[in-house]
């Protein structure tokens, strides 16, 4: 079987097997530079830190309905692919810091 497939790939034409390097490097090199771009997933940790950033460690009436879109931007802005961050995720952190005494509110 050795032998055939060493004739197989004598018989290819070097022009395809020049296009098909290319085609791969193109390949490699632009699933590497989308993966760049993104960056990295933001931790709970991280997400917290932009939360407390963004409301000033408060939460108001003024702030709540555009906290979610806020928190995400500032985590793009620093880098991170926010693609992963669910409204539920957020919230439910969000949540877990004002039980926690962290985050104050003021809904009033």
């Amino acid at each position: 079987m050795s032998e055939d497939m060493d004739k197989a790939l004598t018989d290819i034409p070097k022009e395809l097997l020049d296009e098909i390097v290319e085609y791969e490097r193109k390949e490699r090199v632009r699933r590497a530079g989308s993966r760049e771009r993104r960056g990295r997933f933001p931790s709970n940790e991280d997400i917290v830190d932009a939360i407390k950033d963004v409301s000033g460690g408060a939460i108001t009436r003024y702030n709540i309905d555009a906290l979610y879109e806020a928190t995400k931007q500032y985590l793009e802005e620093r880098g991170f692919d926010t693609s992963v961050l669910s409204e539920s995720r957020f919230w439910r952190l969000v949540t877990n810091l004002t039980r926690k005494g962290h985050l104050r509110t003021d809904l009033r």
